[in-house]
């Protein structure tokens, strides 16, 4: 059992842009699902498929808010606590806000 939620999360760590929304919790602490929408430039449901990917292996968490999900790390998940630094300090993302223009319009 352990080494297959060793492998969900290796798998869900191994694409880019999974990486990158995993960075972009760890800096920010909690972000809603338009604000990668936003970043990325692709389709909710794209986005939707790497969030759930990343859920599944238990990295992130969801909070619903109104029609809105905001996403944070889970504290539960001991090898993604031990990489959170590195991948803090080696993911790059470019300026990005958290900010979700969309809840308040």
């Amino acid at each position: 059992m352990r080494e297959q939620k060793l492998l969900k999360t290796f798998y869900a760590l191994s694409d880019p842009i999974r990486l990158k929304i995993v960075k972009m919790v760890i800096n920010s602490g909690e972000v809603c699902v338009c604000s990668f929408v936003e970043y990325f430039n692709i389709s909710q449901p794209r986005i939707s498929f790497h969030l759930r990917i990343l859920k599944d292996a238990n990295i992130l968490k969801a909070r619903k808010e109104g029609k809105w999900v905001y996403y944070s790390i889970t504290k539960e998940n001991k090898v993604i606590n031990r990489l959170i630094d590195l991948i803090d300090k080696n993911v790059k993302t470019n300026n990005y806000s958290t900010f979700c223009g969309v809840k308040d319009g």
